[in-house]
């Protein structure tokens, strides 16, 4: 007997601490981005982008927000950016914010999914494509850094990679050990 109440008491810590964490809502700010502020807190937020509104349910209710209004939002435990009429998945948001966004282009005859890859300066400043060019732009008085980045990385594609024993993006690694 104490061992099925055990055995339940632990299943239902680990039910209660995944509904603690995956949360749905809006970041309305880079600032509520940054401080992983929540409005409208364990919604539905679902996210027509054809339109020029964001359409949250809350509860009873159901809010139209313009997306000039709306920095982002989190669905389950991911974190997206809203501009335009697109949204880019958070991939990392230490020291700079990572982005990605799947796009279909033409190759040859016909058309592929392709992940591009984004980041910015800061939240809320502009997205900008990631190439090592960019960086060195965005971070101007850095001048460890751009060794760094040129010393590590030959191409583009490469500032991606991913160090799986660090659990670390490996330019954010770069960075971390210029600042």
């Amino acid at each position: 007997m104490k061992r099925l109440i055990l055995s339940l008491s632990v299943v239902g810590m680990g039910l209660f601490s995944t509904a603690a964490f995956a949360q749905n809502g809006v970041y309305l700010t880079a600032a509520d981005f940054a401080s992983k502020k929540l409005s409208y807190n364990d919604v539905n937020a679902h996210i027509p982008f054809r339109y020029g509104k964001v359409k949250v349910n809350d509860g009873n209710r159901t809010l139209l927000l313009d997306k000039k209004d709306v920095y982002g939002y989190r669905q389950g435990n991911q974190d997206y950016r809203i501009i335009g009429n697109h949204s880019y998945k958070v991939m990392d948001a230490a020291h700079f914010p990572i982005y990605s966004r799947v796009v279909e282009t033409s190759k040859g005859k016909g058309r592929i999914s392709e992940t591009q890859y984004f980041f910015s300066a800061a939240p809320g400043s502009e997205l900008q494509p990631l190439t090592i060019a960019n960086l060195k732009r965005a971070f101007p008085d850095n001048d460890r850094f751009h060794q760094l980045l040129d010393l590590q990385f030959r191409h583009d594609q490469e500032l991606v990679w991913y160090d799986d024993f660090s659990k670390v993006y490996k330019v954010k690694s770069i960075y971390t050990q210029a600042i």
